[in-house]
């Protein structure tokens, strides 16, 4: 079953941590489940690619978080149809990794020009949620149940009919 949800984030960079934090709220309730080192990696994409299509893009920036069938999709629409440019950060300087760290951390990322701008996104492999009846804690239980002797508790036909 595909997941999907989309976040509206003002063109205001006080707002990227906000939708960074929804992003992951969806992830966890949707019950897909991420290592901490995975999550970290969304978190950090999440936040780069929201970042800049909010300081970049010229306003308004529109998040979508597509998940299914172990793949998780994150694609951030902005107004600025120009092309993300890697920058050329001084090894001291923050500034300008960003989408050299989207392409370590992400297993696929691109962008693509739209109508009303661009969209830039980063797909992340991601475990497939186990079903409860899969899960190893329901496997022990069903399996030390089948290994008990069960006592048939209903009483004889005469038993019940002495009693009416």
């Amino acid at each position: 079953m595909t997941r999907h949800a989309r976040i509206v984030v003002p063109g205001d960079a006080s707002a990227v941590a906000f939708a960074r934090e929804r992003v992951l709220t969806h992830v966890r309730a949707w019950g897909v489940p991420l290592a901490e080192e995975l999550r970290e990696g969304v978190r950090l994409v999440a936040s780069e690619l929201i970042t800049n299509a909010v300081v970049h893009g010229g306003g308004f920036a529109t998040v979508g978080l597509y998940y299914d069938d172990g793949r998780l999709l994150l694609v951030v629409h902005d107004g600025d149809s120009g092309e993300p440019r890697r920058g050329c950060a001084a090894a001291d300087e923050e500034a300008g990794r960003g989408l050299a760290l989207v392409e370590f951390l992400a297993a696929r990322n691109g962008w693509e020009p739209t109508a009303r701008g661009k969209k830039v996104w980063a797909e992340f492999d991601v475990p497939t949620p186990t079903p409860i009846a899969r899960s190893e804690p329901l496997r022990r239980r069903t399996k030390t149940a089948a290994q008990r002797a069960y006592v048939n508790a209903t009483p004889p036909s005469s038993a019940m009919s002495a009693e009416l």
